[in-house]
């Protein structure tokens, strides 16, 4: 399950009630959880006041990995 996934459902909404308080479809919500849709940093602010989190947190876990290239450490 995504860090956004799991960010709504701590909140207690269902994807359809953050949805509608985002403005946006259940499906387009469902496609950024699951990494099919690019968002916005705007969107990305929105979503994570919603949910009573930190952008940080639901967003870059997800996104990014820390790996070891040529000896140094690279996001």
């Amino acid at each position: 399950m995504s860090y956004l996934k799991t960010a709504r459902i701590n909140a207690e909404f269902s994807i359809e009630q953050a949805a509608k308080h985002l403005g946006i479809s259940a499906g387009y919500l469902s496609q950024i959880e699951n990494g099919r849709r690019q968002v916005s940093k705007e969107r990305v602010t929105e979503i994570a006041i919603l949910y009573g989190t930190n952008r940080d947190e639901i967003f870059l876990p997800s996104r990014y990995a820390v790996r070891k290239v040529n000896g140094s450490t690279t996001a």
